[in-house]
């Protein structure tokens, strides 16, 4: 069974994404995750409201470049997003825990 590939169009002539594409790009050698956070989701906030959508929005390059920052910031690992989901299921429960800190 094979699977179509779907794509979409990133559209620089539309203002929203153009202004989305600055900030992704100057996010890259940013440290303040809070920041950061905070204009990825005022980014994906206008993208959504200029039409761009589920699938379309999730895979945007504009999502991806952001998501590869907090990534990057989080020094994540397959083995580190896991121990992450751990701790957040004990901290839920009321448990402290004990984590790794990683100097940038």
């Amino acid at each position: 069974m094979t699977t179509a590939t779907k794509t979409a169009i990133a559209n620089g002539a539309v203002e929203v994404q153009r202004k989305a594409s600055s900030d992704a790009d100057a996010v890259q050698g940013g440290v303040n995750i809070v920041a950061i956070v905070g204009s990825f989701h005022r980014n994906l906030l206008a993208l959504q409201q200029s039409g761009v959508r589920g699938e379309e929005l999730f895979n945007h390059p504009i999502s991806l470049s952001f998501t590869s920052k907090l990534n990057s910031l989080c020094r994540m690992t397959h083995d580190r997003e896991l121990d992450a989901l751990g701790a957040v299921r004990r901290i839920e429960r009321g448990e402290a825990v004990e984590y790794e800190v990683i100097p940038l």
